[in-house]
């Protein structure tokens, strides 16, 4: 009886650090995607480099797309390409996780109205009201390019090998 005990907060300690090695490098590279397009975009538009506001949504972004990225490796149709040239599975799950989160700032948008203290009707007319084609389509071919970057450099690790593109890139040349 004591092992159960003893090994379930071990397992839940193991599921949890495996759960954040994989939630990590997605993370990781959003975040700093995302602050650079934030950054260049204020310089470009705004003359100056740094806003609290656009720093604090571009970092909740990439949380909210690692989390995502979490999810849609749940699906067992993330990798209906596998074994293809990598062009297929490149594609195919840059679409993916552009749609999951994309469906994922839906929802978190209809949280946001939920908690809205003029009630979610009133807070959704607001939102569509505020609504612009220009920013959603800006920010989609943003997401579109960093998850093609991304999956991209995921399928080479892949495909390569364990620490082999690490090998490339960090590791001496002959």
């Amino acid at each position: 009886m004591s092992l159960d005990v003893a090994s379930w907060p071990a397992k839940v300690g193991r599921r949890w650090l495996q759960e954040m090695r994989h939630l990590l490098p997605p993370t990781i590279y959003f975040f700093c995607a995302f602050n650079i397009i934030v950054h260049t975009t204020n310089l470009l538009t705004r003359s100056y480099w740094f806003a609290l506001s656009h720093f604090l949504t571009a970092t909740l972004l990439a949380l909210l797309v690692g989390k995502a990225v979490l999810v849609a490796d749940k699906f067992r149709a993330i990798d209906r390409f596998r074994g293809a040239p990598l062009i297929k599975p490149i594609l195919y799950k840059t679409v993916f996780y552009v749609l999951v989160v994309s469906v994922f700032r839906v929802a978190e948008q209809f949280i946001h109205f939920s908690f809205d203290s003029d009630g979610f009707r009133v807070a959704f007319q607001e939102a569509a009201d505020a609504f612009s084609w220009r920013r959603f389509t800006a920010i989609q071919i943003w997401l579109f390019t960093c998850f093609l970057i991304y999956v991209t450099v995921i399928e080479l690790s892949r495909a390569l090998g364990p620490g082999k593109l690490r090998q490339l890139m960090f590791g001496p040349r002959a």
